[in-house]
């Protein structure tokens, strides 16, 4: 139905989530009884996406999922550099699957209402912003031009110059993902294995257009701890 792949970022350690995550990585930990990931995967799945079409790029403990999703046909990245390297690295590792991608964060726990509202978005390469949401000092904010187009992502932006919190999906396009390739990889070169793939995004946002989808208020949550974890299994009580 869509001609662009899914890749579910999910390299991460997950520490703050600790001892829940001695065994197992972050996208493993259940939710109301089904591991994170499984939810994302059938977020897609639901919109038409076949297993083959979805990639989950792994790093700590990735054989967990590998075991979770054994006899589907959702295909596997490895980042050996998961300790040490931020998600810029994990990034430019989906540059081998050599398509249109939508990038899922293995950490966001969200209404699955989402997906068509960024995949039919008629700009090809967009993130999903949440306007509504109250900022927070932990939030991934950005600062939008008069078009919606991205200016600004991080999370230094002042709380009352932010337009809204990115929510970690995003819609990207190969001509833009080209574009954010390079700049990644002289990032890594130059030594910024810290970054976020949200910094290449922004470096970018001169060169390319990125634009911001409003959420539109549909529920969401970042899975960072264990007060998080409550929050999103209250929230899947009312979405699920």
């Amino acid at each position: 139905m869509y001609s662009i792949k899914v890749v579910i970022l999910a390299a991460g350690v997950g520490s703050r989530l600790r001892p829940e995550t001695d065994d197992k990585p972050k996208a493993m930990i259940r939710v109301n009884g089904k591991p994170l990931v499984q939810y994302q995967v059938e977020s897609v799945r639901k919109v038409g996406f076949k297993d083959e079409e979805i990639f989950v790029l792994g790093g700590y403990k990735m054989e967990r999922i590998q075991e979770h999703f054994e006899g589907t046909g959702i295909q596997f990245i490895y980042n050996p550099h998961y300790e040490s390297m931020n998600n810029i690295y994990s990034f430019l590792l989906t540059e081998q699957i050599g398509d249109d991608i939508l990038l899922i964060n293995s950490d966001d726990f969200f209404d699955e209402r989402m997906i068509p509202l960024i995949l039919e978005a008629k700009e090809p390469t967009a993130i999903l912003v949440d306007k509504q949401k109250e900022l927070t000092e932990e939030a991934m904010r950005v600062k939008l031009d008069e078009k919606n187009r991205l200016k600004l992502v991080n999370k230094k932006i002042a709380l009352t110059e932010a337009d809204g919190e990115y929510i970690g999906i995003s819609k990207l396009a190969r001509p833009e993902l080209e574009v954010l390739y390079e700049k990644a990889r002289r990032m890594i070169d130059a030594g910024e294995t810290d970054a976020w793939y949200e910094n290449v995004y922004e470096a970018c946002a001169s060169e390319i257009t990125i634009v911001g989808i409003d959420t539109k208020g549909y529920p969401w949550i970042e899975i960072d701890d264990f007060n998080d974890l409550k929050a999103a299994q209250k929230l899947a009580l009312t979405i699920s």
